[in-house]
C-alpha cells in the first residue's frame, strides 16, 4: 500500500468519525445550551503530548520497541484532544451563527469573529487528524500540530468576549467547559 492511499484512507476515516460527530450534536443557539456539549481539553497536558523534545528525550531514554509503543499512545492521546477541540469549534460555530442575526452591531461582529475563528481551528484540526492518525500507524513522522492549539486559545478567549458582551457573569463558565 503507498502512503497516498494509506493518507487517503486515513482521510476518509477522519471525516466519516467527524459526519458521526457532528450528527450526535444538539442545537446549539444560546450560551446555556453549551454546559454539558463541550469536551475538556487541557492544553498544556496536549502541548507536552507533541513537545519534539519530550518526544527527543523519550527516544533517547527508552529502548527502541517500548519508546515505539509510548510514543503510539502519546499520539492516540493527542487524538482524542485534538477531536475534542474539533467538537467544540463545531460548537461555536453553531452559537456564532445564531447570533450573527442579533440587532447589536457589536455583539454580530464579534460572533463573526468566533465564527471565522471556530471555522479555522475546525479546519486545522481535520488536517491534523489525518496527520496523527498517520503517525498512529507510521510512528517515526513528525507531527507540526502547534498551530491548532494556539488557534485554539485563541477560539477560546474570542468565545469568553462574546460572551461578555451577552451575559459579563457567564464568561468565566464558559472559558472552564472550553
Amino acid at each position: 500500500m503507498t502512503l497516498v492511499t494509506l493518507g487517503l484512507i486515513v482521510l476518509l476515516i477522519v471525516g466519516c468519525a467527524l459526519l458521526c460527530l457532528a450528527r450526535h450534536q444538539r442545537a446549539v443557539a444560546q450560551l446555556d445550551d453549551l454546559s454539558g456539549q463541550t469536551r475538556a481539553v487541557d492544553i498544556a497536558a496536549l502541548q507536552n503530548l507533541i513537545d519534539p523534545w519530550e518526544t527527543h528525550f523519550l527516544r533517547h531514554t527508552l529502548p527502541p520497541a517500548h519508546f515505539r509503543l509510548v510514543q503510539r499512545e502519546r499520539t492516540l492521546a493527542t487524538i482524542e484532544y485534538v477531536r475534542n477541540i474539533s467538537h467544540n469549534a463545531g460548537l461555536l460555530i453553531k452559537l456564532g451563527q445564531v447570533a450573527l442575526a442579533n440587532p447589536d452591531p457589536l455583539l454580530a461582529q464579534a460572533a463573526q469573529a468566533m465564527v471565522d475563528r471556530a471555522l479555522r481551528v475546525r479546519t486545522l484540526a481535520i488536517f491534523a487528524l489525518v496527520k496523527l492518525y498517520t503517525r498512529s500507524m507510521i510512528p517515526g513522522l513528525p507531527l507540526e500540530a502547534e498551530h491548532v492549539f494556539s488557534d485554539y486559545r485563541r477560539l477560546t478567549e474570542t468565545a469568553v468576549l462574546f460572551t461578555r458582551l451577552q451575559r459579563p457573569a457567564f464568561a468565566g463558565r464558559v472559558s472552564a467547559m472550553l
